[in-house]
């Protein structure tokens, strides 16, 4: 087992050890060594390179990668390097320290973006040669500057960052949001940034967040459901040629004069407001200009050079606003039609109140470890039914319930598969996610399903999203344990469940899922005493669930001897007409595309 010296010190950039294994792959060479400065490629990281140096061999490491607990320099060799050769690791220094300013840009910017959109949940970061973090969710492309701001404002407090081994228990405790995939070759360790809360990380980091220099927003890049952030940073050359620094107090004296020239300007311009403003206060203006040569100022002078530019744009504003006034109060100028007064803004909409649902559903799940997962919406009747213990003549495989879609059948798949269906529920990726053969399995699919119904509580499309958890002793309890955080997470902690037992061909023992009404509370009746249209009873049957069937296990390629496990599916429109506030007492009206009810949510 290597020991990572690197978590621990990321600026150790020699040591003296021992080779442990030396194996030739061809013209290269792979080598092992008893500890290692050398961080392996992974974490959105790249790895690092630099030389291995013996009495008789010189290693060239050109990557380095984590194999089981060893970590596996790959090499080119001169001479010869073997077992218990006392080496010398020295690394690419300039290299590791991009990549360690890279990573911990990536965490500023990580809260930066946080704190502007808390709902996003990140699912992956990259801090190489196209540096980016990915969330699920969306960000608007006009938040850049926002986000950079933010960014750069935590640079420029210099926060120190530090960092800590800790056991799975401990991480599970202090961390808000855990990653999908914990590593099991190596130590858990977290860090923190400041006083904000820590955060899950394997890599290697600047001591303070100064190091990493200014950050830049390169693109916002929405696609689906997830986005991306992609961000540089200049290049310590880069940061230093930038700094050849004027003093404070010329700076100063070149805004007060190009102050008095705008002004000037504006005495005697004749342009509308807006074309008057661009001209002295736009990106192209000489007080524009003077903005962006700030960074020529040294820090510690920034804030009062800022402080001059805010009141020296604040003075020009004025002076626009009263030459305005001015301007219209003239008995020659016309009242009736102001030019540059603003014209009227187009509506702004919003996320349906489905996707709404479905990201709130999603980032509830990811804080207790379920990944999100996509399956076929059009699928195989052996996923649909026949992998499910449902057998040919079971009442929901009737034409009147699913629809069937016709298509060329091919013989040697439809022996097996049978005919094409639109998908029923999400259960169809039950058994596809267990013939992936990764264990444990902790996921939630959110899909649109189609059935024959429409009424008040039901329509031919919908929405459902399925859990699906399997492991060693997974029992009854563990399902309600995740039923009554949803409930009291996504309706309220005043909202209650109930369980009733029930019959389904995928799970044994199986139940159903109560909820009491929000219409009515629980009671059955309305204010005025008419019957609740929508629960009739005071409870509304909310999802199904229960311990998967072990032949469902055996169809997805899982011994039920040793592994157990519980499915449930929820629908997404029913559960968000029982979401405390809403008042839905119709389903239909969710995809009725009357904007005066969409938009009230």
């Amino acid at each position: 087992m290597t020991e990572l010296l690197f978590l621990t010190d990321s600026y150790k950039k020699e040591i003296s050890t021992r080779v442990t294994n030396a194996e030739q792959k061809g013209s290269a060479w792979e080598l092992t060594l008893a500890e290692t400065v050398f961080y392996p490629q992974g974490g959105g990281q790249p790895s690092d390179r630099g030389t291995i140096k013996g009495a008789k061999g010189t290693a060239s490491v050109k990557h380095v990668r984590m194999d089981g607990a060893e970590v596996v320099h790959e090499c080119t060799v001169e001479g010869t390097l073997v077992p218990g050769d006392r080496v010398t690791c020295s690394l690419d220094w300039p290299l590791r320290y991009r990549h360690m300013r890279l990573h911990s840009a990536g965490h500023v910017l990580h809260e930066a973006v946080i704190s502007l959109y808390p709902d996003l949940v990140p699912l992956k970061g990259e801090h190489g040669d196209k540096p980016a973090i990915t969330y699920r969710g969306s960000i608007p492309i006009g938040s850049i500057h926002d986000i950079m701001m933010k960014a750069n404002a935590l640079v420029a407090a210099d926060l120190p960052i530090t960092s800590e081994l800790v056991s799975l228990d401990e991480l599970q405790k202090r961390v808000a949001v855990l990653p999908p995939r914990l590593p099991k070759n190596k130590p858990l360790r977290i860090i923190t940034i400041g006083d904000r809360p820590p955060t899950p990380d394997g890599g290697t980091q600047v001591a303070k967040t100064g190091e990493v220099g200014e950050i830049t927003v390169s693109g916002i890049t929405n696609t689906g459901d997830t986005v991306t952030v992609a961000y540089t940073i200049n290049t310590r050359e880069e940061t230093e040629a930038a700094e050849e620094f004027i003093p404070v107090s010329q700076y100063i004296g070149m805004l007060l004069e190009a102050q008095a020239n705008a002004k000037r300007v504006i005495e005697e311009s004749t342009d509308p407001r807006e074309i008057l403003r661009i001209a002295v206060l736009g990106p192209k203006s000489e007080l524009g200009k003077l903005t962006k040569r700030i960074r020529s100022i040294k820090p510690a002078d920034r804030q009062q050079a800022g402080t001059v530019v805010n009141d020296v744009k604040a003075s020009v504003e004025r002076a626009i606003e009263e030459r305005s006034l001015s301007v219209a109060s003239r008995p020659e100028h016309p009242e009736a039609f102001d030019p540059t007064v603003p014209g009227l803004r187009p509506p702004e909409g919003h996320l349906h109140i489905v996707t709404q649902a479905i990201a709130e559903i999603t980032e509830i799940f990811a804080r207790i470890g379920f990944t999100r997962v996509r399956h076929p919406e059009v699928d195989w009747d052996w996923y649909a039914f026949e992998s499910l213990n449902m057998p040919k003549n079971h009442p929901a495989r009737d034409e009147w319930e699913t629809f069937f879609v016709e298509h060329q059948k091919s013989k040697s798949k439809n022996q097996k598969f049978g005919q094409i269906v639109l998908t029923p529920h999400t259960s169809n990726g039950q058994v596809r996610e267990m013939e992936k053969g990764k264990l444990p399995i902790r996921m939630i699919n959110i899909a649109t399903c189609y059935r024959r119904q429409s009424d008040i509580s039901h329509t031919p499309m919908f929405h459902q999203f399925e859990g699906m958890y399997i492991d060693t002793n997974v029992s009854i309890g563990h399902l309600k344990g995740v039923f009554d955080y949803f409930v009291k997470q996504f309706f309220g902690p005043d909202r209650t469940i109930r369980l009733r037992p029930f019959h389904f061909q995928f799970t044994e023992p199986s139940f159903e899922v109560d909820i009491n009404c929000g219409i009515c509370l629980g009671s059955g009746k309305l204010a005025d005493g008419a019957p609740c249209r929508l629960c009739k009873s005071g409870w509304l049957e909310m999802a199904g669930g229960g311990m998967i069937h072990p032949t469902v296990l055996k169809n997805g390629g899982i011994d039920p001897s040793r592994y157990s496990g519980f499915a449930f599916g929820w629908g997404v429109e029913r559960a968000y007409m029982m979401k405390g506030g809403t008042k839905l007492d119709d389903i239909r009206l969710i995809y009725s595309n009357d904007i005066r009810f969409l938009e009230q949510f």
